[in-house]
């Protein structure tokens, strides 16, 4: 009878001894950003252009060229176009939503590409990418800080995981750029997944890939993401040539399904409802005739997590990538005035799983509205914008446009120019960040 009581006693004195479990973690908020970082690769003929969703209060840019290094100052209330050229460049910008972008011609495969320039992250995956003499690509690592920094990389091909060579320990010195051909750390990989583990410092991450063959062009690949069970690659346009990548870093197989949603509708291809991506492979995909000519968005969904992306062969001049990105509701921004000859591209928008209202707007150099249109997106079916209708906008000075939704959509920008293409995935202009989560000390 005393047993319960003792044991009553002995558990009040294990709590005044040991204490109280340790306090729960407090959940990650939504804190204001107050600075961004980004660099970019401009190596080969590409320049800079830079932005803010909210005119900040400064802003700063560093170019680095060969040996040289040059420094300027940004105007944070208007958009810059071809602010910079060179080898490198990293952007600083005081307030929210800033942004920048590299577009141009790349000496090597020639081509256009217009790309967002990456921000600091802990990993980067790219898919796309080879290693043979006709399709190579460059890793480029951006050291933004004053002190050494340091990432392994992994790489899966067409046969399984690739044992390449001085892949871990790659150091990038204090505000130096690294250029690294992946052809140096694996030979003769047609197709090649690429995923860039940070270790230590503050460091940027990505990959040129160009190529001389049938098929030549260039693109400036950014991180599309960590693998996933369900992703959507908008930005399919019509083109002479569509494969998709899938690649499945993971050790079991993996069963996947394709959806298109077209302007007409959703559906699952013929030959694309069963597709298996073997345990450490990349395989690509021709897409199949039954996807239909016109531009569509691809869901592609997977019992195991895969990358995707879709390879768009416009001409025998030029290639680019559709690859996938987190839903948003915005603001987005997109780049039109990137300097010399300013393509307007075609927005390609599907919501992700309800109907989205979705507001674009469109802004002269001094970050002055010039026009807008509101659309109605669905969850089956492309919605396209063409920045260039006059039904939008008849100013002829668009510097950029910015897309806002009441609910998350997956969007790109397509530019066209010529036999020329470039497809630009939309991400949210870094307003709001989340905190660390936090535990309290004692």
């Amino acid at each position: 009878m005393l047993a319960w009581p003792l044991a009553a006693v002995v558990l009040v004195a294990l709590v005044a001894v040991v204490g109280e479990a340790s306090p729960p973690t407090s959940e990650p908020r939504a804190v204001e950003v107050s600075q961004s970082v980004t660099s970019c690769p401009l190596a080969g003929g590409l320049t800079a252009s830079t932005g803010q969703v909210e005119a900040g209060s400064e802003g700063s840019i560093r170019t680095v060229t060969g040996e040289e290094e040059a420094s300027g100052e940004l105007d944070p209330a208007a958009w810059v176009a071809a602010a910079a050229t060179g080898d490198s460049a990293v952007v600083r910008q005081m307030g929210g939503g800033g942004v920048a972008f590299v577009a141009g011609t790349l000496a090597e495969g020639g081509g256009y590409t217009v790309a967002a320039c990456p921000g600091v992250a802990d990993e980067s995956w790219f898919l796309g990418a080879g290693t043979t003499a006709r399709h190579p690509s460059t890793l480029v690592l951006t050291n933004i800080a004053d002190v050494p920094a340091q990432v392994d990389v992994e790489l899966w091909g067409g046969a399984g995981k690739i044992d390449a060579v001085n892949d871990t320990g790659i150091v990038v010195q204090p505000g130096a750029t690294a250029r690294i051909p992946l052809a140096e750390l694996v030979v003769g990989e047609a197709e090649v997944a690429v995923h860039v583990v940070r270790r230590r410092g503050v460091v940027t991450a990505a990959v040129v890939d160009a190529s001389t063959t049938a098929l030549a062009g260039s693109e400036v690949l950014t991180s599309s993401g960590p693998p996933a069970t369900e992703t959507v690659l908008s930005g399919v346009t019509s083109a002479g040539g569509r494969t998709l990548l899938l690649a499945n870093p993971g050790e079991r197989s993996a069963r996947v399904s394709v959806t298109s949603a077209g302007p007409e509708g959703g559906f699952i291809p013929e030959g694309l409802g069963e597709l298996e991506v073997p345990a450490g492979t990349v395989v690509p995909v021709a897409l199949p005739e039954s996807v239909g000519p016109d531009a569509t968005a691809l869901r592609v969904e997977s019992d195991e997590p895969v990358l995707s992306t879709v390879r768009l062969a416009a001409s025998e001049k030029d290639y680019a990538y559709a690859t996938g990105g987190e839903a948003l509701t915005g603001p987005a921004v997109v780049p039109v005035a990137l300097g010399p000859g300013a393509v307007r591209p075609v927005l390609h928008l599907l919501a992700d799983d309800e109907t989205s209202a979705v507001e674009v707007e469109l802004f002269d150099a001094a970050m002055q509205p010039v026009g807008s249109t509101s659309v109605t997106v669905e969850r089956g079916t492309l919605t396209a914008i063409d920045l260039a209708s006059p039904e939008i906008t008849d100013s002829p000075d668009v510097a950029y446009a910015v897309v806002t939704a009441k609910r998350p959509v997956h969007g790109a920008a397509v530019y066209r120019t010529g036999d020329l293409i470039s497809v630009l995935t939309l991400q949210e202009a870094p307003l709001e960040a989340l905190g660390p989560r936090v535990r309290p000390g004692f």
